[in-house]
């Protein structure tokens, strides 16, 4: 089997741009060359890359494998075009994570590694590795921790899931002493089904009123709705401690201990920059406190 690096590369491309005619426009060529190279790679192969449809070109399973080695070739292929070995521009990371993670972790703790390492980053928020819509990573962050042979996963943190309201909220609305009395109060919290599968969803549903009154796919959403005294939001308590007028509801009945996991493509090949980038996501839970520090560790685990 011969596969032609320029065809990987045009492979890449239609990976990231997921329409023929967007990827024809980076490219600089017609959009039938674009689709003679993807065919002949796929028949070279001797599997389909993508799923076509009247919207754009989505990745198969075998594309998705295929894609970081495919990034490589592509930049190896611009190097030697260029004709200079030595320059190959800044260094990409792509990190997936979910909306509250991203925002409350990962954004305050990127400013050093972008101005002092000339990384260019790209945080790209998804609730789950089956919700990123064919984007390729360097590392996920995930809060189910997946199966796939096609994935590497290491444990990263914990974090923990409470109910959350203004002080002016809970002194102008009815007394909350237990469970029940949520059931006269609005919650604001994630949809009932696109999120159904996940741990925090599923073991925190059966104490919560019958009906959420507001729902978002967007955990930022609760909180901008609990600050505004919309209701009471069921948020991670790293989320819901930068705000010093959330206070916690009933915090011994409702609780939940989740875990975030971190996700490695199987077919990872930029092994050192994989190396940094998980080194940057243990450095930002540390930071944020989510995790104790390595000084701290030993002492904490004394004390249990």
């Amino acid at each position: 089997m011969r596969v032609d690096a320029e065809d990987v590369k045009y492979f890449h491309v239609v990976a990231e741009a997921k329409t023929l005619v967007r990827a024809s426009q980076e490219l600089g060529v017609d959009y039938t060359t674009v689709s003679r190279r993807i065919g002949r790679l796929e028949k070279a192969l001797g599997t389909r890359l993508f799923s076509r449809s009247g919207t754009g070109w989505k990745l198969t399973p075998t594309g998705e494998g295929l894609l970081p080695a495919a990034r490589m070739v592509s930049l190896g292929v611009d190097v030697f075009a260029d004709g200079d070995p030595i320059v190959s521009g800044p260094e990409e990371w792509t990190i997936l994570a979910p909306d509250g993670f991203a925002a409350a972790v990962l954004a305050p703790r990127c400013g050093r590694l972008i101005t002092e390492s000339g990384v260019i980053l790209r945080i790209v928020t998804a609730d789950s590795l089956a919700s990123r819509d064919g984007v390729s990573f360097d590392a996920a962050v995930v809060r189910t921790k997946p199966t796939s042979p096609r994935v590497t996963v290491q444990e990263l943190v914990a974090y923990e899931i409470g109910l959350y309201a203004t002080q002016d909220y809970l002194h102008t609305h009815p007394t909350i002493g237990q469970i029940e009395d949520l059931q006269h109060h609005v919650l604001c919290w994630y949809a009932e089904d696109p999120l159904a599968a996940v741990p925090d969803f599923a073991a925190l549903r059966p104490m919560l009123p019958n009906i959420i009154r507001l729902q978002s796919n967007n955990l930022l959403v609760h909180e901008e709705a609990a600050l505004a005294g919309v209701g009471i939001a069921v948020m991670p308590t790293y989320i819901a401690r930068r705000r010093p007028s959330l206070v916690r509801v009933l915090p011994e009945d409702v609780t939940y201990t989740g875990h975030y996991w971190t996700v490695l493509p199987a077919a990872q090949l930029r092994w050192e920059i994989t190396r940094k980038v998980l080194q940057f996501l243990r450095d930002a839970v540390v930071d944020s406190g989510l995790a104790p520090s390595p000084e701290e560790q030993p002492r904490r685990a004394n004390e249990k």
